[in-house]
């Protein structure tokens, strides 16, 4: 996809596309319309519904990191990860 970024003003509904672009002119477009230079009289506060947090250590007491989990990993699991192999 390209994308050319131009200003214009709509002219009876048309608007015209500069003459360096003339190689879109038939091609298919996608159009997005922005208004310059207008003040917006209301902006909303978009809702977020949020659940409520979780209280920390549910899970205290349940589980044990075994001394193993804190090793180094070996050189080929490391080279895995990293895309070297």
């Amino acid at each position: 996809m390209q994308a050319i970024e131009f200003n214009s003003y709509v002219n009876e509904g048309t608007i015209k596309i500069p003459t360096n672009y003339q190689d879109w002119y038939s091609a298919k477009i996608k159009v997005i319309l922005l208004r310059q230079n207008t003040l917006t009289s209301k902006m909303e506060t978009p809702i977020v519904s949020r659940s409520p947090q979780r209280p920390i250590g549910l899970a205290k007491d349940k589980f044990q990191v075994p001394p193993q989990f804190f090793e180094e990993l070996p050189e080929d699991l490391l080279d895995a990860y990293e895309g070297k192999r």
